[in-house]
């Protein structure tokens, strides 16, 4: 299981617009990857999902994967 980031520093702010950095954080089935993987702190890890949520709802990523 490799991290995604090695340095918790390298993404300070996550922008809902920005869906390709976005898609980096959601695996193949929609889900939003753990802290764990994805090495991030605890604030920036809601900062994320915050980000990803407010994509989903103005659709530019998909709740679901397309299969």
């Amino acid at each position: 299981m490799a991290k995604i980031f090695k340095h918790k520093t390298d993404v300070p702010y996550f922008d809902y617009k920005d869906v390709k950095t976005l898609q980096r954080f959601v695996n193949v089935y929609g889900q939003i990857e753990t802290r764990k993987k994805t090495g991030l702190t605890e604030s920036q890890q809601r900062r994320l999902a915050t980000a990803i949520k407010r994509a989903r709802h103005i659709a530019l990523l998909p709740f679901v994967a397309n299969n």
